[in-house]
């Protein structure tokens, strides 16, 4: 059968004959087929790379807060005086060093739903626990009130040396808490009895701490001091409250040393009685006026000129045979090279006579040196009423270095 012509090909279009090879179907290549089992192994070894990451980046969590709980410790430390604040932090940084040693071992729990949903969680807890500790200390150093008590004390210690009727105005001028905790009467009284037991403040020879609190009531400031009355120095605290219009006496307390018993108001101490009045002008400072006393300057105003020597030849033949001159004179050199240059007697603890003829007497005080405050003792004897005291016992108490 003849071939018919292409109605599209032109009138003189040749047919073309269609090779065998061209004629075969045509391959695009081998496909290499994807089973399910292949993407699950696939998976699994994307998860596992996954969970390696990470159980090493839980494992460094938990050496850093390890470390980071070392550091909360010292905040805490360095917190200790912020109330409600310092010690809580130095337990926390206890316990999250704690937490950071068991975070090492967690890329086990993590490695499971729950444990990943525990770590999100730990996470979570920990920004606000650590929030909450910043907050809660830039407020309560932010709200520490810088305030000079000192000024503020010494003028209630001063009225309260000064008899009935500064007593009274200084309970009148008190906060109205303290008013309502304390009786007047009773508070005259033990103001009597303090007065009588240890003299008159002197002054305020160290402010050892200074405290603000805020409270329910209010602002609480609290002052500790190391103060000098007549005869003895103590260790005491005042506190203040904030009311409206400034801050108002909320409490005064003294320590005794333990040697002191309280005296009732009109009696006379020990000191009184073996001090009555010298002619010996011994500074303002100096609470009596008496032989014993000066004796004890005139000792302390060798040593200081350089005359260790001098205080060694006119003591008497026991306290010569107690330590060799030139055993003296060193541990006095070295004293000076410690403390410096005397000062003054601050304040007399102790002064009586030890034998019923009144030759023999002990002087127990508080003095000042150029570079320490310290107690001293002397032991002095005399051959008559008349005579001048000779040094039988002397000892010096060397504060330790700082």
């Amino acid at each position: 059968m003849p071939d018919e012509p292409n109605p599209t090909d032109g009138d003189d279009a040749v047919p073309v004959p269609v090779d065998k090879l061209e004629s075969q179907p045509l391959s695009s290549g081998r496909v290499h087929a994807v089973t399910q089992a292949e993407t699950s192994a696939r998976h699994k070894s994307l998860k596992t790379a996954a969970a390696g990451a990470l159980g090493g980046g839980v494992k460094k969590l938990g050496n850093n807060l390890e470390a980071l709980g070392g550091v909360v410790e010292k905040l805490g430390d360095v917190t200790s005086k912020v109330p409600l604040v310092g010690s809580s932090v130095a337990t926390l940084g206890a316990g999250i060093t704690q937490v950071g040693e068991s975070l090492a071992d967690l890329p086990r729990v993590a490695s499971t739903r729950h444990g990943r949903v525990l770590l999100r969680s730990m996470a979570v807890a920990f920004v606000v626990v650590f929030a909450w500790i910043a907050a809660i200390v830039g407020y309560q150093l932010h709200d520490n009130d810088p305030t000079d008590f000192r000024p503020l004390a010494e003028h209630i210690l001063v009225q309260l040396s000064s008899g009935p009727g500064e007593v009274h105005a200084a309970y009148e001028q008190a906060s109205p808490r303290f008013q309502e905790m304390v009786r007047e009467e009773l508070f005259e009284r033990q103001m009597a009895e303090q007065l009588a037991t240890i003299g008159k403040f002197r002054e305020i020879t160290a402010v050892n701490e200074t405290l603000v609190t805020t409270g329910p009531t209010g602002k609480i400031g609290r002052v500790s001091l190391t103060v000098a009355y007549d005869r003895a120095i103590c260790r005491g605290s005042v506190s203040f409250h904030d009311d409206d219009d400034g801050w108002h006496l909320l409490g005064v307390g003294i320590e005794l040393p333990p040697e002191m018993t309280v005296m009732a108001p009109g009696a006379r101490s020990a000191a009184d009685d073996v001090c009555p009045k010298h002619d010996v002008d011994l500074g303002a400072m100096d609470p009596k006026a008496c032989s014993v006393h000066a004796a004890a300057a005139g000792v302390f105003a060798e040593l200081t000129a350089g005359h260790a020597g001098a205080v060694w030849d006119n003591a008497t033949p026991v306290f010569q045979k107690q330590e060799d001159r030139a055993t003296f004179e060193q541990v006095q050199h070295d004293h000076a090279a410690a403390m410096g240059s005397y000062k003054r007697v601050v304040a007399v603890t102790e002064a009586k006579y030890t034998d019923p003829d009144h030759l023999a007497a002990t002087f127990d005080c508080i003095v000042e040196f150029e570079h320490a405050t310290t107690r001293a003792v002397f032991g002095f004897v005399r051959a008559s009423a008349t005579a001048a005291w000779q040094l039988r016992m002397f000892k010096v108490v060397v504060p330790l270095p700082h």
